[in-house]
């Protein structure tokens, strides 16, 4: 073999050195770059799905939150609502209000016929019928303890501490007072002014007294009312109310009770043993019944319920 034909060889594997070597780091290269693709998708996967958990985290986060917000907004609802108030038990279920700002509480009468029971006669009247001490609230006189704006507040606040929907009430205003005026103006009532004067006190609507009167649960109510308003009290009171309510007016409740202690029979219109609030009227409407009939001839009965022969004085 001469110098060329090794030169020759010599250059084939030389060649054929270089062409293996090209496909090697090709080959490598292509191994490489598809191994640095897969760790490109295994990163992104594991971002995606680390992302994706931070999402779910988050989103059950946020559930937790809005749930626990949702829990709490009831638990302060819950809170916020009104708490049901039981109702003590009345060994009774009759009240008395009674408010007087004419006559001074330690004046003397006497149960004759033609006189009317002072404070005390009266007080023991109701307190004979079995009726609690503290379910009679009755005002007397111009004074501190008389028939002032602050004390019938007063009772209406206790009586409706203790009242429920199976209660009688008996209301009885005695006062001064002014009619309903042809020009819009409302019948008022005057209260004593706690000083010793029966005038001076605060003046208020028969209107504002029904919504007061209206804060009193019970069965049903019975106003007796005597001012200078005369009739025009009596349908303000009881024609429209929040519990069934009558009235009568003009007429003292010292007039009523005596004549029932005096001619119970009389009183007694359909005879039962008991004086209601129906018998009252018919009998000072009968012209036959008293020694002044012209006295209640302007009396008037407001009774939208129909309840005056169902609260009884007795």
């Amino acid at each position: 073999m001469n110098k060329k034909h090794i030169f020759i060889i010599s250059v084939l594997l030389v060649a054929i050195l270089v062409f293996s070597l090209g496909l090697s780091c090709s080959s490598c290269g292509t191994i490489l770059s598809i191994i640095s693709e897969d760790t490109s998708i295994s990163e992104n996967t594991s971002n995606e799905s680390a992302s994706c958990d931070s999402q779910k985290s988050a989103s059950t986060e946020d559930n937790t939150i809005q749930t626990t917000s949702e829990e709490t907004y009831s638990q302060d609802q819950e809170s916020e609502s009104p708490a049901e108030t039981e109702t003590a038990e009345l060994e009774d279920s009759r009240f008395v209000i009674i408010i007087e700002t004419m006559q001074p509480k330690d004046r003397e009468y006497s149960y004759a016929k033609g006189n009317d029971p002072n404070f005390y006669e009266m007080t023991d009247y109701f307190l004979d019928l079995g009726i609690p001490q503290e379910q009679i609230h009755i005002y007397w006189g111009q004074n501190q303890d008389g028939g002032t704006y602050d004390n019938f507040v007063k009772a209406i606040d206790d009586v409706k501490k203790l009242s429920n929907t199976g209660c009688a009430i008996l209301v009885a205003l005695m006062s001064h007072g002014s009619e309903a005026s042809e020009y819009g103006a409302d019948a008022m009532m005057e209260f004593a002014d706690g000083m010793g004067n029966e005038h001076g006190g605060r003046y208020i609507s028969y209107f504002d007294i029904c919504g007061m009167l209206d804060q009193i649960q019970c069965e049903k109510m019975a106003v007796t009312i005597s001012s200078c308003a005369l009739a025009d009290s009596a349908e303000p009171v009881a024609g429209k109310t929040a519990y069934p309510r009558t009235a009568m007016a003009p007429i003292t409740f010292q007039e009523i009770l005596n004549y029932i202690l005096t001619d119970k029979n009389a009183v007694d219109r359909d005879s039962d043993g008991k004086y209601s609030i129906k018998d009252v009227f018919e009998f000072v409407k009968d012209p036959a019944a008293t020694s002044n009939p012209a006295r209640y001839t302007g009396v008037e009965l407001i009774d939208p319920f129909n309840i005056a022969g169902q609260i009884y004085l007795n």
